[in-house]
């Protein structure tokens, strides 16, 4: 009973949340602001293995609307998004999985004789339709009845046919694995090298045109370069959780390590779900809880950060919490005519990383385009940093959603 509980409850949490054999960087093209849609996404792009991508990408892991009504908005943001050079998208297998369909895979990975066939969401399928012409990467995700490299290429063929592609523009491993439900009984299965393996057929049989992972540490992420590099498959990216409130605990630290290595970094939850864009205020958030569009559990933890206080997944946050960083990212984006969340995305792109941040909204495309065709000076980062490190605590997630839970 217990591990079957661990295992669901992951997994529940997992569904509401993306090198070359010799190491080489991966410069950003910044240029001028193109005349074309008048969009600097055209020529502000970063190379990332055989990609060209604009400089930010846009996460889809709400992009699973559920009315018609939904459906049509979120069309129309991808369709916004293309138009204006914003053209690559950032999936995986799960999204938008409901926490029911998750119980099932749970179960098989306890070996109990239940359906083993795909159980994810939706939003590879939505991706067809409203990404068509846009550079795609999803996600294979680790399970305990996934115990085979043929598993990792049977799940991109599947995740190839939900697309609609004959292959993967960016296949990631979703985590390290880490869902291992006997490890309170001190049983410990770990399948990373399999699944590295399973990464290279897929690469070398053409589903996918480069390989990714996401969430690992700078050790992990330096021993699969290493194993595919023997096998002759560049390793090109790895996609964790990294903004101005989020550095401390092996982010900042792993961003470096790919740095050295040659690994573009993705980085997700650039906004800090919301936080650093300074629009998020604590009132907003418990009446959004009395109209059931949060969570309690989320909003708590957002109005913590917020304005202090202790106890859920952000944990000690003192009085004012974020303010002060706040205070000095909008000192900035004053100076500069640009916003909050222009500025917080720029910094990670200052930092060598490629934020996906998500998009809801056409007017939220366009908040994100204006953090490209523009970088901030040293001293302006300088600055960021240090009001960033005057903080006392780091972005740990919301509710359900975590930054280290997947993390090794």
């Amino acid at each position: 009973k217990v591990p079957c509980t661990m295992a669901a409850g992951f997994l529940l949490q997992f569904a509401s949340a993306p090198a070359v054999v010799a190491p080489r960087r991966h410069p950003a093209v910044v240029g001028r602001a193109s005349t074309i849609g008048g969009t600097p996404a055209v020529t502000d792009r970063t190379a990332v293995g055989t990609l060209s991508l604009p400089s930010l990408g846009i996460g889809t892991i709400a992009w699973n609307g559920k009315t018609e009504e939904d459906k049509a908005r979120i069309a129309g943001v991808a369709a916004a998004a293309q138009a204006r050079g914003l053209d690559f998208f950032d999936t995986a297998e799960r999204y938008g999985a409901s926490p029911l369909s998750l119980i099932p895979a749970a179960l098989a990975g306890l070996g109990l004789p239940v359906d083993k066939s795909y159980l994810g969401g939706d939003c590879e399928s939505n991706l067809a339709e409203w990404g068509r012409g846009a550079t795609v990467a999803t996600k294979f995700t680790p399970t305990p009845w996934r115990r085979q490299a043929s598993d990792v290429v049977d799940a991109a063929r599947g995740s190839c046919e939900r697309l609609g592609v004959d292959s993967i523009d960016l296949y990631q491993l979703h985590m390290p694995d880490i869902i291992q439900p006997f490890r309170a009984f001190g049983v410990v299965d770990r399948k990373d090298e399999i699944y590295w393996d399973g990464l290279a057929e897929a690469y070398k049989s053409g589903l996918i045109r480069n390989v990714g992972v996401s969430n690992y540490g700078g050790a992990l992420l330096e021993r699969a370069q290493e194993h595919l590099a023997r096998q002759g498959v560049p390793l090109v990216s790895n996609q964790i959780a990294f903004n101005l409130l989020c550095r401390r605990e092996g982010s900042l630290a792993t961003l470096e390590k790919g740095n050295e290595l040659g690994v573009r970094t993705l980085a997700y939850y650039p906004l800090a779900m919301g936080l650093l864009t300074g629009k998020l205020a604590a009132r907003n958030l418990r009446q959004a809880v009395l109209e059931k569009r949060v969570s309690p559990q989320r909003a708590a933890d957002l109005c913590r950060y917020l304005e202090g206080g202790s106890g859920g997944t952000a944990g000690d946050i003192p009085r004012n919490g974020v303010l002060p960083l706040l205070e000095a990212v909008s000192d900035v984006a004053a100076a500069r005519s640009k916003t909050p969340a222009q500025v917080a995305l720029n910094w990670v792109m200052c930092k060598g990383a490629i934020p996906v941040g998500g998009a809801s909204s056409v007017s939220q495309v366009e908040d994100n385009l204006g953090a490209l065709g523009w970088r901030l000076e040293p001293s302006e980062v300088g600055q960021l940093d240090a009001a960033a490190d005057d903080l006392p605590f780091d972005f740990k997630g919301a509710g359900f959603q975590t930054t280290d839970s997947k993390f090794v």
